[in-house]
């Protein structure tokens, strides 16, 4: 029952996210609401007894956070690098009308941003690497099927921005992420090593961003 649910529920949340997101064309600011309640205040309710253990930040051990900004440093370097060597294969006006869409403008870019490195980064720990492997308990299903939600959610995202090769080694590169951001918090038990390399990949996405927004 407990882990037909882990799979459910994400599922679900995913899903209705997806929806508001690609479905029904609300601004940046709402579908921001919708993943506060979907990643974080319901689970919050639904998983108290288990009082969420991985939020223990201050029991992380000084290795694994060293090995996690050296970690985060290589990932923000592949991002970036990904981006210049592939970005004749990407629609940058289809991505920068989908920014205006959901109303991500140069005046407020900086603003979200913040955010994005700080609060959403934070969310999707909770949810992929903290709530769910938490839900599996010690099958091996914790270091597989997070990291799969966390790709086919993002993907799901960016499919109007890329062609189907380029969308099918984000899956891949996503998935493999993922795996190495559970992987780097199985040592300590908490969410801080992951959060320290999802900042970081956030930090060269955002990097990309400025660029779209002021120079391209």
């Amino acid at each position: 029952m407990k882990k037909g649910f882990a799979t459910l529920f994400p599922l679900l949340s995913m899903l209705l996210l997806l929806w508001i997101e690609q479905g029904i064309g609300v601004t940046y600011i709402w579908k921001t609401v919708a993943k506060v309640m979907l990643f974080l205040l319901i689970p919050l309710i639904l998983f108290k007894a288990t009082r969420f253990p991985f939020l223990r930040l201050r029991q992380t051990d000084p290795t694994s956070i060293k090995r996690a900004i050296f970690a985060g440093f290589a990932v923000m370097g592949s991002i970036i690098g990904a981006f210049l060597l592939l970005r004749t294969h990407i629609d940058l006006n289809a991505l920068k009308m989908d920014l205006a869409d959901s109303g991500i403008t140069p005046l407020v870019f900086p603003a979200i941003a913040l955010y994005i490195l700080l609060g959403n980064s934070l969310l999707e720990e909770f949810f992929f690497r903290g709530l769910l492997p938490d839900l599996f308990g010690q099958s091996k299903l914790r270091l597989l099927l997070p990291p799969f939600f966390f790709a086919i959610y993002h993907v799901a995202i960016f499919l109007p921005w890329f062609t189907a090769p380029i969308l099918l080694l984000a899956i891949g590169g996503l998935w493999t992420g993922g795996f190495i951001f559970q992987l780097a918090n199985e040592k300590s038990g908490t969410i801080l090593p992951s959060w320290i390399i999802h900042m970081s990949a956030d930090l060269g996405i955002l990097l990309i961003g400025v660029y779209l927004l002021y120079f391209y």
